[in-house]
């Protein structure tokens, strides 16, 4: 919405509110009034409760009036009710339906209820004195704006707002934006497609949001029925205030729901920021203050392709036995097999138990950069930071910060299966070990020790046992080493001459930045530079760099500086026919003294040594 658009609906509220104020002038003088106008002086219809006699003082109800300002609203080409500022006492059920009355085309989809409020105002207030449905929204792509919803006292069936339709249910799509729920068993129930909901406030309520998906009434084919007909969310920029959860979606009976972005909203004592069944979305940017749940993000069905990044979770008060912190952040609970999920950028602290689980076997998890910070504070010995209880399978961990927890000897990571095909790699921790598993698959990687790639190490040798070992601990110079080097036959014990091959790693520039030089080896040292590796790809030494076999110099050669001659004797010639061409040195070739031989492919032929130089 632009901010023409906003300026517009506010000078139509305060025509509309004037209109009101005039027609409880009008109404208060008896049956001579004419009826009063439903447009405005440039035309457009604005409909108000009071041109149906709604008082709004809180005292008389507003019920009939409300829904016959609705109901009028079917005839009006753009289908807006504003409520003027004032409180509206209702007593039965108001509906917005979406079926047509008498007159084909009269309906109220894209209807709009508005009222005045913004962000923590409340001058348009509806106030529901009935145990049940404040409204029952029936119409598609309407919108609520700037109404306060309350109710004098929670009871065990109101609900504030009901968005469910009697066909073609995958059609909802309601707006709801800068209004407030207070008071309600359920804030809000949608049953179908997805909705807008956004700078809200919802507060002492047992359930702020609950979606589900209908058993019957949904019409149409394809993309309009199960699975793919479940989706299309937007829950953002709200403030969830007092102990109850949040976003609860109920499993989808043939489907899951998918498409849901929940972001940026504030949980502020509380238990769940969100509960059910989720595939396909993210939920990112919010904050959960105070939690006290089980678990504050609970997936229990679905669990596939899911974003959770940049959320900081736990709970607040320091004090023991004050507080009652939640015992997971995240938990992929129920039947959920986790499968492409990241858990990026949070902040987990105070919680009861494991900041995250997995129930099930889970499989291409990447978490990253995340920090976790007073976990664990029931001290139980099963719980981790990253807490896997079946097979972790392609699970990239890495540049997490991890304290200790409440169980300093305990690893921050513990998988009751096997971890395989995974990466556990640049990550801080504090306890002497980062992974405790049932087993470590030889195709996984997992660092031993913090650090700064310190200690590197494959799980089992193929071939050869790789590692790394830098020993830098200050800025390091350009050209400087970073360390040793070693790379080792899975057969080889030590690192002395005659090991083939090595890896050295050196800096090439003042900021630290590395490379990898790849060495070769002689009878004493194995330390001969054959290729480095860096960003501009496999290049020989400085002085061996020659370009071979393509105009880019993509194909590299490497010369040596030195020829040495293998020593032979008269008795150990190798044939001279199966060497045409080639040059030895015989050590007894010429009167017992050394000289060079030449193969003419039929003898060889001597090459007598002349005098030193002197």
């Amino acid at each position: 919405m632009t901010d023409d658009d906003i300026n517009l609906n506010r000078r139509r509220m305060i025509m509309a509110g004037a209109a009101g104020i005039g027609l409880l002038a009008a109404t208060s003088s008896a049956a001579k009034a004419e009826p009063p106008s439903t447009t405005n002086e440039d035309g457009t219809p604005v409909l108000t409760p009071q041109h149906f006699g709604a008082v709004g003082d809180g005292v008389a109800d507003d019920s009939d009036a409300i829904q016959a300002a609705i109901n009028a609203a079917r005839k009006q080409q753009n289908k807006i009710v504003v409520l003027p500022p004032g409180q509206y006492k209702v007593t039965k059920t108001i509906v917005v339906g979406d079926h047509e009355y008498e007159t084909p085309g009269e309906h109220l989809n894209r209807f709009v209820l508005r009222g005045y409020g913004m962000f923590g105002e409340e001058p348009s207030k509806i106030i529901f004195h009935q145990d049940g449905i404040g409204i029952r929204w029936e119409a598609s792509l309407g919108g609520i704006h700037g109404v306060a919803f309350d109710a004098p006292a929670k009871t065990a069936n109101n609900v504030a707002l009901h968005i469910a339709r009697t066909a073609n249910t995958d059609d909802t799509d309601v707006i709801i934006v800068e209004c407030s729920f207070l008071r309600f068993q359920r804030a809000m129930e949608s049953v179908g497609r997805g909705f807008l909901f956004t700078k809200n406030k919802v507060a002492v309520c047992s359930t702020g949001i609950t979606i589900s998906w209908p058993t019957e009434g949904v019409q149409g084919s394809g993309v309009h029925l199960l699975p793919y007909g479940l989706r299309k969310w937007l829950i953002t920029d709200n403030h969830f205030h007092s102990n109850f959860d949040a976003i609860v979606f109920n499993g989808a009976p043939d489907g899951d729901f998918r498409g849901a972005v929940i972001s940026n909203n504030l949980l502020d004592i509380g238990r769940r920021l969100f509960k059910g069944s989720l595939i396909n979305s993210t939920i990112t940017g919010n904050v959960v203050e105070n939690g006290t749940g089980n678990a504050i993000i609970e997936i229990n069905s679905g669990g596939h392709n899911l974003t959770i990044s940049g959320n900081v979770i736990g709970g607040f008060d320091t004090t023991p036995g004050a507080w009652d912190p939640p015992r997971y952040a995240i938990q992929f609970g129920g039947s959920v097999e986790a499968k492409n999920v990241t858990i990026s950028a949070n902040s987990f602290n105070w919680i009861a138990g494991s900041p995250i689980r997995f129930d099930r076997p889970a499989d291409k998890i990447s978490i990253t950069a995340n920090s976790f910070d007073h976990w664990n504070l029931s001290k139980a010995s099963a719980h981790a930071a990253v807490l896997a209880m079946a097979d972790a399978t392609r699970f990239a961990v890495s540049s997490n910060a991890f304290s200790t927890g409440g169980n300093p000897d305990g690893a921050p990571i513990k998988i009751t299966g096997a971890l395989s095909e995974s990466n556990v790699i640049g990550n801080v921790f504090e306890s002497s070990a980062l992974v405790a598993a049932g087993t470590i698959a030889a195709d996984s990687f997992v660092e031993s020790e913090p650090g700064r790639f310190s200690r590197l190490q494959l799980a089992a040798p193929k071939g050869g046992a790789a590692r790394v070992v830098s020993t830098a601990t200050e800025g390091v110079a350009a050209k400087e080493r970073l360390g040793g080097y070693l790379v080792e036959s899975a057969l080889a014990a030590g690192s002395g001459p005659g090991i083939k091959g090595g890896i050295d790693v050196v800096a090439v520039n003042d900021g630290g930045s590395a490379a990898t030089n790849l060495l070769c080896s002689t009878n004493s040292t194995n330390e001969v530079v054959s290729f480095q590796a860096s960003v501009a790809g496999l290049i020989p030494p400085a002085d061996n760099a020659r370009d071979l076999g393509s105009a880019d110099a993509g194909l590299r050669s490497v010369y040596t500086h030195a020829t040495r001659l293998h020593p032979y004797t008269v008795a150990t010639l190798p044939p001279a026919g199966d060497s045409p061409g080639a040059l030895i040195q015989v050590g007894d070739g010429h009167d017992g003294k050394p000289c060079l031989a030449l193969s003419d492919g039929t003898a060889w032929r001597r090459i007598p040594l002349a005098d030193p130089i002197a």
